[in-house]
């Protein structure tokens, strides 16, 4: 009998931890974000948080993530058709041609050119109600030689500013683009809130 009583008391604790996860306190401990935590817009990741504490004083943000991803390398590609089959006057078969045969099958070839210039671009956005906070950007562009074949890269992003909104953050957006990629396959983010020492 016992035992249903746990079980709600367990069931309230985790529900109550999932409602707690979408807020940060000024002064509070570190609040930390992945993918899953975000809402995605073809590359653009963007997670609301909600903020309490701020009451008009001096507060620092300090949002600082890591993405990782796949790199973007432009592709071309040119065709050649080549003629492998022919037929002579008579209507037989050949392989080798004699001026006035008549080509009966193709073969196309074509060649992919991969550009030398291999790039992996995102920015970290951070704003709260409409406030500007900061941002970050940064890059794995690389000039290479031939075909990327590991195309994954990870690039490290921080908004450490000081602000102070009035007392108008009460809730905080932080925005993850994806500039110049193929796509982002992981975002890991710490943010905290707090007041200057």
């Amino acid at each position: 009998m016992k035992f249903v009583p746990a079980l709600a008391l367990a069931a309230s604790l985790v529900s109550g931890m999932a409602s707690a996860a979408d807020t940060v306190y000024v002064g509070g401990t570190l609040h930390t974000l992945a993918k899953s935590d975000f809402t995605r817009s073809g590359n653009n990741y963007t997670a609301y948080i909600d903020v309490i504490g701020d009451h008009g004083q001096q507060l620092v943000f300090d949002i600082d993530a890591i993405v990782g991803g796949q790199g973007f390398q432009e592709v071309t590609y040119t065709s050649e058709t080549f003629c492998v089959a022919w037929v002579d006057g008579s209507g037989q078969l050949i392989i080798s041609p004699d001026g006035e045969d008549e080509c009966v099958q193709y073969y196309t070839h074509e060649t992919a050119h991969y550009s030398n210039d291999f790039r992996y671009v995102a920015e970290l956005q951070v704003t709260c109600n409409g406030i500007a906070i900061g941002s970050d950007l940064d890059h794995k562009n690389e000039l290479v030689n031939g075909r990327v074949t590991d195309k994954y890269r990870e690039v490290k992003l921080l908004v450490d500013k000081q602000r102070n909104t009035g007392g108008n953050c009460r809730q905080l957006k932080v925005q993850v683009k994806g500039l110049d990629l193929e796509s982002i396959s992981n975002i890991s983010m710490d943010v905290l809130i707090a007041e200057p020492y």
